[in-house]
């Protein structure tokens, strides 16, 4: 009968122990993987840093963001986590939401910001935690997407332009692009997630330019940029501390205008003149110049192909006002987009794009 009940009793602990012994050893292996950022000997899926940041936005809402790292070899999708929210008073959560990763398909060995808000605004919300659902295997996507970074201006908002190219063989359809602040933490947290849709397809060894506007978020110390498609994806692509100018200065490009040189109506073989003003209105630098090139980029409205290019170079100084100007002689008629761009010395953006022109060549 002893014998029998010491056997029953080094049973029911063997029960007790096991699975105990296999939380910690998850648990462990979770905590491996976040302080190294990188995977560290574990497998599977995991968050880059156990400690989440959130924030109030302007509604009220708790916003909290993430990173999600795919230690697998093989591409991951539908990753699904859940965000509880509790206040100061309870262990249990005051509110729950679930939500997935800011990209839909999350390569091998790859990362993807997350951000998921509470349901309802509420200031009590004090405390949260995101916790891993599950997740799906995915098709592959190619990295046939890159992207250009021109500048990074850092002030009240972020100011963010730069290029996006389709490397791919068939066209990119609705591409999302993905700027990302992380902050001094390590492994670093997101901390701001700035997101566009580009309107229109991009075709097979096309390019685009694009920009991104969003709030400054003081924690912010560096950036990166994310895009992804139907079809394919981009590899992060940091941008380069040289390229992040904190905005002392503001310049604008304004008042763009195209004039036929000899004759009211715009014409095949008839000088076209494209002028800007450029404004320096505030310097608090130690320079009090700034070197500038005006481009300007003529494309045709219905194909999209350049039909000009040109630039104008000089020197810009504090409280002045420049007025550069490109001559173009068309060509061909039909209907053509007017692009002006202000860059430095080195392609970065001094101000925003001016504003797009549209010009109809005829031959009569």
């Amino acid at each position: 009968m002893k014998k029998n009940f010491k056997l029953n009793f080094l049973l029911l602990l063997l029960l007790i122990i096991i699975p105990l012994s296999t939380f910690e050893g998850f648990a462990q292996i979770q905590n491996e993987v976040t302080k190294s950022g990188t995977g560290g000997g574990g497998e599977g899926v995991f968050f880059v840093n156990t400690y989440p940041f959130s924030f109030k936005d302007e509604k009220g809402y708790t916003v909290v963001l993430g990173e999600i790292f795919n230690n697998h070899n093989f591409p991951i999708t539908d990753v699904k986590i859940r965000v509880n929210f509790y206040n100061e008073i309870s262990n249990e959560p005051i509110d729950s939401v679930v939500g997935y990763t800011v990209l839909d398909s999350i390569s091998a060995l790859g990362t993807s910001p997350v951000t998921i808000k509470s349901s309802f605004p509420n200031s009590a919300i004090s405390r949260v935690d995101m916790t891993l659902l599950g997740f799906d295997s995915s098709p592959d996507k190619l990295f046939s997407l890159s992207i250009s970074t021109n500048s990074l201006k850092v002030g009240d908002s972020i100011n963010f332009s730069g290029i996006i190219t389709n490397n791919g063989t068939m066209d990119a359809t609705n591409i999302k692009i993905h700027l990302i602040s992380v902050d001094i933490f390590d492994p670093p947290r997101v901390v701001g997630i700035a997101s566009i849709n580009l309107d229109n397809s991009l075709n097979p060894g096309k390019s685009q330019t694009f920009s991104i506007n969003t709030t400054m978020n003081p924690k912010s110390v560096n950036y990166y940029i994310l895009a992804e498609s139907e079809n394919y994806l981009s590899a992060k692509t940091s941008i380069d501390t040289k390229k992040i100018s904190s905005q002392s200065k503001i310049i604008t490009l304004n008042d763009i205008t195209a004039t036929n040189i000899k004759q009211n109506n715009s014409v095949i073989f008839s000088p076209i003149r494209i002028e800007a003003q450029i404004f320096l209105q505030e310097f608090t630098s130690i320079n009090s110049e700034e070197h500038y090139t005006f481009y300007v980029q003529i494309k045709e409205a219905e194909s999209g192909l350049v039909e000009f290019i040109d630039k104008s170079s000089s020197v810009l100084y504090e409280n002045s006002r420049e007025n550069p100007n490109i001559i173009w002689i068309p060509e061909n008629e039909g209907l053509f987009f007017i692009e002006t761009y202000l860059w430095n010395i080195d392609d970065v953006a001094l101000s925003s794009p001016g504003e797009i022109l549209i010009i109809n060549i005829n031959t009569a």
